[in-house]
Parts: structure tokens; C-alpha cells; sequence
């Protein structure tokens, strides 16, 4: 009787282990791994291809000496914002490929203007800016043969409001995605015709057409808004756990064809919304940046609790820079490659208009980028990237992607830059923050160890006391003898009641 006892304790005492020991957590996730892949009908599904909402703020780098940096001084630079948008995240699945275990889809932003989460601004507040159309178009005409430069250059200010100023002064709601008019006015300046037929046939992406002919709305992103990017390849993680979220190809390439090796442009990484299970812990995670073309790696920092559940930090840090010191990030200039200082990445191939990115403020770049604009403060904690990610699911819990659109300013044979300071000239940084819904969705999965546990105490519990009152006790035969002399009945049923059975009637 004592054996049983014993070992009903023993298996008290191993259910209590394992609910301690999260180690019934790893058995359930191992038996649950397919029902975390891609497929249409497991809930990693169905959270993959709903819309997210996200954050999305911005900071502008309001330049305080506009006129001095024309002749000549360093800019100097305030921060101004945040300015708040609630950004709808969308996918559209195109086709499923079985056998390549890989889905095709595009995605869409749609953006919402959120005052209560942004700066206090006025209606005629307003931001100065280096203005991106003007330094676009200067660059374009810079890439042809010289005698552009000199028909063309000194007329280009006419097409912005203020023609005496490489500056953009405008309401920042309008600069992002609002828009802020330009005119190229052809009865009025005839002079502009080769630049405004060139607009009219196709319009630089910051710029897009209005019903008056001759009118341009200017935004930094008008062109992400309730657009379709991609399309995307995503590995579901059916055949290859391991494999799932990782982006196969964009826009149709698996290798792309904007640096100068393979390994810099083949398409490799998360889409940062859905990861693999990290089976082992990692030094570093990987995902595939599209506004840059290029995957980015993330170095495991720390792990952290959110909502009770914890999690592995990664963050971006100072090395995922290093490459570009070699020729892999560096753009062709003259058939030579133009390499830039650490920390910034030349996305004029990529984006399809002149504009280098960073980290905010130059984070992790090269002291010098700091000595050309006064008035940046980088901070580890306020301008790092970084996700957190469940690991025994590859649940993302929390992340910030954060970058900074800058424009090179440099000398040109026109009148209004003929005296400038050169360098790379910040105008805003924004992030993008998400608390992913698939926390919750994920939750029960911190309980599953706990009810296997519980289960298997009260299964062990009632093994226990069945047994023991199964068991029959050991007797001599001077009482055999005595309980059979005592008996008024020969039925074995009343001598021992099954009183074991009748527990569970």
C-alpha cells in the first residue's frame, strides 16, 4: 500500500516540477510548431494576414540659419515634433505556392493624422526645411551633360513659392503627407519648358499631380499612402519551420541588382511581423528593410518581460554599418564606387530619388556628420531600433523601427548654391511603434503548462485514492479464521465493499 502512496506522491511532485520548470512549455510548443506556420486556418495565420494598426511619429529638423547656411556657415538644427499618424498596415495575398511553401502578397499604409498624440501646432505654424524637390532636381540636371546645368539651373526656383531659397517653409502636416504647392507655369515662365514637360511625363515621387494642369501637390510621403508596395514573397514554415517569415524575393527579384554584390542584394530576412521559433537562442535576427533595399541585423541585447511574458531583445547596432566601408553598399559615381561615412546609405537607386538614410540624429555614424549639423543629440535610448521577440513561438511582443531621411547639400555652378556649406543635411526622422495584437493572441500559451501541470496532479491524485482503496490488507489465518466464524454471510461482496468502486458511480 505504502509503494502506491509513494509513487502517487512522486508523480505529485513531477507535475509540480515541470509547471515550475516551464519545461511542459517547451513540450507543448514542440507539438505545436505546425500550428504556428502560415497556413490559412492556424491563428498565426489569420493575425499574419489581418491589418495592424501601428504608430507612425515624426520629428523635423527645423533649420534656425537659412540664410547663413546659403553663405556658407553650418546649419543649426532644432527638433520639432512629433507629429502622430495612426498607420492601418494591410496584406493582400496575390497566390500561395505549396510547393515552394512560399506566399506572394503586397502590402498598404493608410495614414490618419492623430492630434491628441502630436505636437500642439496652429494652422499657420510652420517649419523650414531643405526643400527636396529643389535639391532633386539640381541633382538630376548635375548627372547630365554640363550644359543643362547652365540652361536650366538658376531657373528651377521659379517652379517653389519662395524662388530666393534653397529652404521649403511650410506647415509640417503639409510637408509630410499633405502637400505643398508648386506651379510650373509654362505662359509664365517659357523658360521651364523642357523641365515642366520632363514633370508632366513623369513626376518625381515626391511630387504628385493635381486637376489644374500646371499644379503639383510636394510631400515627403504622399507616395506610401494607401499605396501598394511589393510584391512580396513570405516562406510560410510548413516544410521548414526554421524558414518561417522570411521574405524570398521583392518586387519579383530574389537577387536584386543595386549593389555591387550578390550578397548585398539578396533578399534575406523577416518581415518583421512574423519570425521563426527561436529554437536555439541567436546572437542576432535579420530582416529585409524595403524602404533601403537591404537586410538589417539586430544583436541580441537582453531579455525583457512584457505582459508577464518574456521576451529576447535584438537591437541595431554600430557593426551592421561596417559594410558599408567596403564596396558592397557603396553606389557606382563615374563608374567608380562612391562610399559613404559610416552610418549612412545612399537609397537614390533604391527609392528612385536622391536621398541618403540613417539612424536619428547619426546614431552610430561618423563623428564628422555631427560637426556639420549642429543641434543633434544621438541617444541610445531614444533612437535605437530594436524588436523584441517571444522565443519558444517567435512571437513578436514590442518594436520601433526608426531611420532619417537626409539630403547631400554641395556646391553647384547656379547662383543660390554657389556658396553653401557641404554635408549631409538632416530633415526628419520618424518611427514606427507597434505593441503587436498577437500578444494576446499568443497569451494562452503561458497557461498551457500550468493546466497540463494541474492535470496531472488530479489525474494522480484520484489514481491514488482508487488505489488505495483497492488494495486489500494482509491477514493471518488465525483471523481468517475468526472473520469467517463471525460471518453472517458467504458474500465476499459484503466482507470487502467496493467502496473503491462506487467513487466514481
Amino acid at each position: 500500500m505504502y509503494s502506491y502512496q509513494i509513487c502517487g506522491v512522486l508523480w505529485i511532485i513531477v507535475g509540480s516540477i515541470l509547471i515550475i520548470t516551464n519545461i511542459l512549455y517547451k513540450i507543448s510548443y514542440e507539438m505545436g510548431l505546425k500550428s504556428i506556420s502560415l497556413v490559412e486556418g492556424t491563428h498565426v495565420y489569420k493575425i499574419w494576414a489581418s491589418p495592424i494598426t501601428l504608430s507612425f511619429a515624426c520629428y523635423f529638423f527645423n533649420v534656425t540659419n537659412p540664410d547663413e547656411v546659403m553663405q556658407g556657415e553650418h546649419p543649426r538644427l532644432v527638433e520639432y515634433g512629433p507629429l502622430t499618424y495612426d498607420e492601418i498596415y494591410e496584406k493582400q495575398v496575390i497566390d500561395v505556392d505549396e510547393e515552394m511553401d512560399e506566399i506572394k502578397y503586397t502590402t498598404k499604409s493608410t495614414y490618419t493624422f492623430n492630434k491628441a498624440k502630436s505636437i500642439d501646432i496652429s494652422n499657420r505654424e510652420k517649419v523650414t526645411i531643405l526643400n527636396p524637390a529643389y535639391i532633386g532636381t539640381i541633382s538630376m540636371l548635375s548627372s547630365l551633360p554640363p550644359n543643362y546645368m547652365e540652361k536650366y539651373g538658376d531657373h528651377i526656383p521659379k517652379l517653389f513659392p519662395d524662388r530666393n531659397s534653397i529652404f521649403l517653409k511650410a506647415r509640417p502636416t503639409d510637408i509630410l503627407f499633405g502637400g505643398v504647392k508648386i506651379s510650373c507655369n509654362l505662359k509664365k515662365f517659357p523658360e521651364l519648358d523642357l523641365v515642366c514637360k520632363t514633370m508632366n511625363a513623369s513626376p518625381p515621387i515626391v511630387l504628385r499631380k493635381t486637376e489644374k494642369e500646371d499644379t503639383y501637390l510636394l510631400s515627403l510621403f504622399q507616395r506610401s499612402n494607401n499605396t501598394l508596395r511589393g510584391p512580396f514573397t513570405i516562406n510560410r514554415g510548413f516544410k521548414v519551420i526554421t524558414s518561417l517569415g522570411n521574405i524570398t524575393s521583392y518586387q519579383g527579384e530574389k537577387i536584386q541588382s543595386i549593389w555591387n554584390s550578390d550578397v548585398c542584394n539578396t533578399v534575406r530576412g523577416t518581415d518583421s511581423v512574423n519570425w521563426a521559433p527561436l529554437i536555439e537562442p541567436l546572437p542576432f535576427v535579420v530582416s529585409f528593410v524595403p524602404e533601403m533595399c537591404r537586410a538589417m541585423e539586430a544583436d541580441y541585447s537582453e531579455d525583457v518581460s512584457i505582459l508577464r511574458m518574456t521576451g529576447s531583445r535584438f537591437v541595431i547596432k554600430e557593426r551592421v554599418w561596417f559594410l558599408n566601408a567596403s564596396e558592397c553598399y557603396c553606389l557606382l559615381k563615374d563608374k567608380n564606387p562612391r562610399c559613404l561615412p559610416q552610418g549612412l546609405i545612399d537609397v537614390t537607386e533604391c527609392q528612385k530619388v536622391p536621398a541618403i538614410l540613417s539612424e536619428p540624429h547619426f546614431l552610430h555614424g561618423d563623428p564628422e556628420l555631427l560637426m556639420y549639423a549642429h543641434g543633434l543629440q544621438p541617444d541610445e535610448n531614444l533612437h535605437a531600433t530594436y524588436i523584441t521577440i517571444e522565443p519558444l513561438t517567435g512571437t513578436p511582443l514590442f518594436g520601433t523601427k526608426k531611420s532619417q531621411v537626409n539630403l547631400e547639400l554641395t556646391k553647384q555652378p547656379v547662383k543660390l548654391l554657389s556658396n553653401v556649406s557641404e554635408g549631409f543635411f538632416p530633415i526628419v526622422w520618424c518611427e514606427n511603434v507597434d505593441f503587436y495584437r498577437s500578444v494576446q493572441s499568443f497569451y494562452f500559451l503561458k497557461k498551457i503548462p500550468l493546466i497540463v501541470g494541474i492535470y496531472i496532479i488530479i489525474m494522480t491524485s484520484l489514481y491514488c485514492n482508487c488505489t488505495r482503496r483497492k488494495v486489500k490488507p494482509t491477514v493471518t489465518i488465525a483471523e481468517s479464521v475468526l472473520i469467517s466464524s463471525n460471518s453472517g454471510s458467504n458474500d465476499p461482496a459484503q466482507e470487502f465493499p467496493q467502496r473503491g468502486t462506487r467513487a466514481f458511480e
